[in-house]
């Protein structure tokens, strides 16, 4: 369970069931994009703490938007934490109107810090938070805001570059260079989290924007896929080809299958949650096609 480092009006606030926020699945495809997400409370965890969501509207004027986050606390706080910070977001998005992108998702996750801030203020809640990645995909441009220790890579050419920054002690360490990549894969604090939505009532956003060429592939996901699936199994499985005589690269769907299915066979001891996000198109979109979701 991820940790917080010391000092440092909507549905989603009810509580989950039981077995926290259950396997998750959902998925579909327009004119410019085809995405999927999957989200499993893993084999060594009794409940789901990981949430996720999409909106990818029919009205391809509107830009689609991702979210992946990973809740942490006590008392079931942690299921409450991911789940809120997603639904505020998606609710935030979708009331914003139509301004720019890298604004209107600067706004969303502000929002959804201080739900999960005011509701950490319960006293079974006490600490609650949640990390959160988010990816809007505004025509040629792709726009994502980040906070904690979920990442988003970006799959191009057969490899797998990360366009985010882990918000973690380890991850600090890293970046200072006082410790090796090696180290830091069996440090004892790498799960003790710098930066994460429900700390602190202003959150500082990590907001990123590049160019988004046709073809490319976006990987939204939990610590529990990146610490047991190596980047380079992230390229080749998110972008990888159907078959040898065959140049189509395996939908979203499958590839966030084969990701879950590889973290859960390494046995990942957290909950394993990934979306995959493919860019078909730039511009209008004709309606969207065949959409599928269930949820546990």
């Amino acid at each position: 369970m991820k940790r917080m480092c010391p000092a440092e009006e909507q549905d989603a606030a009810a509580e989950p069931p039981e077995e926290g926020n259950g396997q998750l699945a959902s998925g579909g495809a327009s004119g410019i994009v085809e995405w999927a997400y999957l989200s499993d409370p893993g084999s060594g965890r009794d409940s789901n703490e990981d949430y996720a969501g999409a909106i990818v509207p029919e009205d391809t004027d509107t830009v689609p938007l991702f979210v992946v986050a990973d809740g942490m606390g006590g008392h079931a706080a942690g299921e409450v934490a991911s789940r809120l910070a997603v639904e505020t977001v998606l609710t935030t998005w979708q009331s914003s109107g139509s301004g720019p992108a890298h604004q209107r998702l600067r706004s969303a996750v502000r929002a959804a810090n201080v739900a999960v801030y005011d509701a950490g203020q319960d006293a079974e809640r006490r600490g609650m938070g949640s990390t959160l990645t988010a990816l809007a995909l505004a025509g040629k441009e792709v726009v994502i805001a980040h906070a904690g220790d979920s990442r988003a890579y970006l799959v191009r050419g057969g490899l797998a570059s990360q366009l985010t920054a882990d918000h973690s002690r380890v991850g600090e360490m890293l970046r200072m260079r006082l410790i090796t990549a090696e180290q830091a894969a069996r440090h004892p604090a790498r799960s003790l989290l710098t930066r994460s939505l429900g700390s602190d009532p202003i959150l500082q956003i990590d907001l990123t924007r590049q160019p988004a060429e046709l073809g490319d592939t976006y990987v939204l996901c939990s610590d529990g896929l990146w610490d047991v699936v190596a980047r380079g199994e992230i390229a080749a499985i998110a972008a990888g080809e159907v078959g040898e005589d065959d140049d189509a690269s395996r939908p979203p769907s499958e590839a966030a299958a084969a990701l879950i299915e590889l973290a859960l066979k390494r046995d990942a001891p957290d909950n394993v949650t990934v979306a995959v996000i493919r860019v078909l198109a730039h511009g209008p979109a004709p309606a969207r096609r065949a959409f599928w979701r269930r949820g546990g």
